[in-house]
């Protein structure tokens, strides 16, 4: 599944509460949406799977699980010291 970095941006604002050991609580947004990160990764959201790329709640979960793909694609985009945005670390 892609990251987009849009959604990833969205998601390290959401609160992600743990239901169970795969099982998760979003909030933040308009709405709660509960999502799994079992074997098959499932939001109830309507955009959980646009195309390929991940919903912004997905993301959150997969970030407090600490997954390593999205972890990388953060530290990609990392703010530099004195900048009025954000640019691509080297």
């Amino acid at each position: 599944m892609k990251i987009s970095l849009d959604r990833l941006a969205r998601a390290v604002h959401l609160n992600v509460e743990r239901l169970t050991d795969h099982r998760y609580r979003v909030s933040g947004g308009e709405r709660e949406h509960l999502v799994s990160l079992d074997e098959a990764l499932e939001c109830d959201c309507e955009n959980r799977a646009y195309r390929g790329v991940a919903c912004a709640h997905l993301l959150a979960c997969m970030l407090a699980e600490g997954d390593r793909d999205c972890l990388r694609s953060l530290r990609y985009w990392v703010p530099r010291p004195g900048a009025r945005r954000l640019v691509r670390a080297a």
